[in-house]
């Protein structure tokens, strides 16, 4: 569902903000630090009840404030007969209260489906050079929008999964414990397996054209590793890595191990593409998904793109305008003032521009 209008308040260096939002292309343009990124990671808060700037670990909330607000009319879409409201506070004694429609809800990830949200940013490259769990969080964007049974069987996993753990952490000797959780544990992991593998599959085509659109003369292949031998099944799985597990003292194999493996040329990716090629890599892998989740669904997903033209050269920067006017999303792209590639951005995009300085933002 698009925002329709947006509103701000106190996150971060960001102190007030109203936009009424086009439902294609908003570029949010102003000098470093004064509150481009804070807007994005509003909206990725009010979508997902928390940030997406790993590297800040302060408080969202503005110096001096007891809180911050954030509030969206979505565009009627779906299940709803008119525009709905969502909105999130957070509190500096630690409490969120979300809502949608003015009642109340007991999970933010209730606002993801209303507004599903991809953030690629500058440590986006991460999804190239950084851990698994990074490559994980990526594949499970896609699943958790288009599986509705995966969250709640993740849910059934990751609970189960620490109580295994913390029984092989102390080295219990009874394996009553340990196989009354296996059994809570397997179902769940070969579930959340297989709608990997579904979701992966049916993303292929998706995948391939837009590597091969960012990629044309270099070829760039993603391919899932499920964390475990799939061609056994799960209890056995455990059951053979059981003294491993013992001996370090955690589940060494399941799908919280799983993977996306990114290679070029029979090399690592990240050990073989350039700082721009891992950035393009990313916003091959990331509008691949977009452009699937759509297909799937008939909705719209909501793009957020900090600083599109880092790390990017003006022809890839002008391939990427080109991919998100086809895939015809709302995107939210912030940018430094006056440059050629805000130009380039106008040109192709023809966004709704706004302003933003010393934190107020205007059109």
């Amino acid at each position: 569902m698009p925002i329709k209008t947006l509103e701000v308040n106190d996150v971060r260096n960001l102190h007030r903000a109203k936009l009424q939002c086009s439902p294609l292309a908003n570029l949010i343009v102003g000098p470093n630090g004064s509150g481009k990124t804070s807007l994005l990671e509003s909206i990725t808060m009010l979508s997902q009840g928390k940030s997406f700037r790993k590297t800040q670990k302060k408080s969202v909330i503005a110096d001096a404030q007891d809180n911050l607000t954030i509030s969206a009319l979505l565009s009627c879409v779906g299940q709803f007969d008119a525009d709905v409201r969502v909105g999130i506070s957070k509190f500096s004694n630690g409490k969120t209260l979300a809502k949608i429609a003015n009642e109340k809800i007991g999970r933010v990830s209730e606002v993801a489906s209303l507004l599903p949200v991809c953030v690629i940013e500058p440590n986006s490259t991460e999804v190239i050079e950084g851990s698994p769990s990074v490559r994980r969080q990526v594949l499970d964007w896609g699943v958790f929008h288009v599986e509705h049974s995966f969250i709640g069987q993740w849910r059934i996993f990751s609970n189960a999964l620490r109580q295994r753990n913390a029984l092989l952490k102390h080295r219990t000797s009874d394996t009553s414990q340990l196989k009354y959780w296996d059994a809570i544990l397997c179902p769940a992991a070969e579930e959340i397996t297989r709608a990997r593998l579904r979701y992966f599959e049916d993303l292929e085509n998706e995948l391939a054209g837009s590597l091969a659109f960012f990629f044309d003369t270099t070829p760039v292949t993603v391919t899932v590793d499920n964390g475990w031998d799939i061609t056994s099944s799960f209890v056995e799985c455990l059951e053979s890595n059981l003294d491993k597990d013992r001996r370090y003292g955690y589940t060494s194999v399941g799908p919280h191990k799983a993977d996306l493996s990114i290679m070029t040329c029979g090399h690592m990716a990240k050990d073989f593409l350039s700082r721009g090629q891992k950035k393009l890599s990313v916003y091959a892998l990331r509008l691949a998904q977009v452009e699937h989740y759509q297909r799937v669904t008939g909705n719209k997903v909501t793009l957020l793109l900090d600083d599109l033209p880092s790390e990017l050269d003006k022809a890839n920067c002008k391939k990427v305008c080109q991919q998100i006017k086809r895939l015809g999303c709302q995107v939210f792209i912030t940018s430094i003032d006056s440059s050629d590639l805000n130009n380039m951005i106008t040109e192709v995009l023809s966004p709704k521009v706004f302003h933003v300085e010393h934190g107020v933002m205007t059109p």
